[in-house]
Parts: structure tokens; C-alpha cells; sequence
């Protein structure tokens, strides 16, 4: 259950976070360069919690769960 909770804050935040620096590409449209925009996109915040839920999203997938016997049975 809480693998579960798990997945589903860190795919929250990371659509979330995937959101707003899809956004700040708009900077370009203002006249920014390329490297500007991505030199600011990695210094905010967003992009820090963005690759945290990506971690914890990729455990929560691919890491090692506990092993149980279907049927309960011992």
C-alpha cells in the first residue's frame, strides 16, 4: 500500500513539475536564448523536485519488492 502512495505523489509531482518547466519555455518567445532558458529551467526549484520524483517514480517501479507467496500459504 505504501508503494502505491508512493507512485502516485511522485507521478503527481512530476506531471506537475514537467508542467511548469514546459512553461518556462515560453522565455523563448520573449527573445531568450536557447542557453539561457535552460540554465534558468535547471536553477529553479521545479527541476530539482522534478528529478527527485523521477527517482523515487523509478523505484517505485523497478525496485525490489517484497517476495510473498500468492496463495498465502507457507
Amino acid at each position: 500500500m505504501n508503494r502505491i502512495f508512493l507512485f502516485l505523489v511522485s507521478y503527481g509531482l512530476c506531471v506537475i513539475t514537467m508542467s511548469h518547466l514546459v512553461l518556462f519555455l515560453n522565455y523563448r518567445a520573449l527573445g531568450h536564448s536557447w542557453e539561457t532558458v535552460f540554465r534558468y529551467i535547471l536553477s529553479t526549484p521545479d527541476f530539482k523536485l522534478m528529478v527527485l520524483s523521477l527517482i523515487v517514480l523509478i523505484f517505485c517501479v523497478f525496485g525490489p519488492a517484497p517476495s510473498r507467496i500468492p496463495s498465502g500459504k507457507e
